[in-house]
């Protein structure tokens, strides 16, 4: 890997084996995997990605980064679901959780995912359950469900379109925060265009 591959240096998740991962969430690959098992995860995430597999690409990445970037990379998710500038109390606490994650924050998301509600209800779930050192309870929930919580956001955001060439941008959009997101960033990657931006931004020129 190079400084150029997007997969190299993701130093959030490369602690993690392959098999590490595909245990945690009880994968399994309708491909062969070449991948070692004792391999990076990261590697792993580029062969699914290489093999145009990337609904397993984001699920394997949402299980590898560690809760409170998982949480950060599916409270970006939910926002593209949302009207612009546009926030619920629910995806506000999620992310006042990751911003500053204290027991107090923890818990208040308790009885915030206790409310009926969509995929920012989800987020409060996914930061109530990351297990911190001060908790007063263990959590009984299952140890990769902050995980396939995450990952249910990325697919929520994936088909928020019905237009073919949206989707596949989004689906760029998602891996790209993600693999950020692994490498110590912020998430915050700009989108690309699609044609109909690139023809609008055309027609503000030409006018």
């Amino acid at each position: 890997m190079t400084d150029k591959d997007p997969f190299a240096k993701l130093t959030k998740i490369d602690g993690k084996t392959a098999a590490d991962v595909v245990r945690l969430g009880k994968l399994k690959f309708n491909t062969q995997i070449e991948t070692p098992a004792n391999a990076p995860v990261s590697h792993l995430i580029k062969e699914l990605v290489a093999q145009n597999l990337l609904m397993d690409a984001l699920k394997v990445l949402a299980l590898a980064l560690p809760g409170r970037e998982a949480v950060w990379w599916g409270c970006l998710a939910v926002r593209d679901l949302m009207p612009e500038g546009k926030k619920t109390p629910h995806l506000e606490a999620a992310e006042a959780w990751v911003f500053k994650p204290t027991l107090a924050q923890k818990q208040k998301l308790r009885p915030m995912f206790e409310d009926p509600g969509g995929m920012d209800v989800a987020m409060c779930e996914a930061g109530f359950n990351v297990p911190m050192p001060d908790d007063e309870e263990k959590s009984v929930s299952p140890p990769h469900l902050v995980g396939l919580l995450v990952f249910t956001a990325q697919v929520k955001s994936h088909f928020s379109s019905k237009i073919p060439e949206e989707i596949a941008l989004q689906g760029e959009l998602l891996l790209a925060r993600g693999l950020d997101i692994a490498r110590g960033g912020s998430g915050q990657v700009e989108p690309k265009a699609t044609k109909s931006d690139k023809a609008i931004g055309e027609a503000d020129l030409a006018g």
